[in-house]
Formats: C-alpha cells, structure tokens, sequence
C-alpha cells in the first residue's frame, strides 16, 4: 500500500506574473497597515555617521527578508519558512 503525503519544504512551482503582483500587492497592503517607525531620538548619531533623516530614510528603504515563500500552483497552496 502506498500512501501520498503533501510535503511542504519540497516541490512548488514557478509563480506567474499575475500571481506574483497580487501577492506582491497583498504583502505590501499588510505591511503599509503593520509598519510602525522606528523610535531614533534626536541627536542621536547613526553607527554610520548618517544624519538622522539619512538614517531613517535608509532604514525605510531597506527591505527585510523575513520569510522564503513556495508557490504550489494555486493561490491557496503555499508553504513559507522563517
């Protein structure tokens, strides 16, 4: 007897654009809800020796990775790992 187990950490396929920009949109929706600045007091120097406003802005523009995703073929279908 055989028996099919779904795993998740292997497998999944290429995502397509229009899945890609949806969940792109989705992402970007949550996280524009989620996001909080962060707290850098005034006069403060940067360990970079950036001006607080370059800090900030730089700190805005980097991304996070906080997660790989895996796409399996259907908008529902997912697996992610932190």
């Amino acid at each position: 007897m055989r028996m099919w187990v779904y795993n998740p950490h292997t497998g999944g396929k290429k995502v397509p654009p229009a899945v890609q920009a949806r969940t792109e949109r989705r992402i970007l929706d949550y996280a524009n809800n989620a996001y909080t600045e962060p707290d850098v007091p005034r006069g403060r120097v940067s360990p970079g020796g950036e001006s607080r406003e370059e800090w900030i802005e730089r700190l805005r523009n980097t991304p996070t990775h906080l997660c790989r995703i895996r796409y399996f073929g259907n908008e529902d279908r997912w697996s992610f790992a932190f």
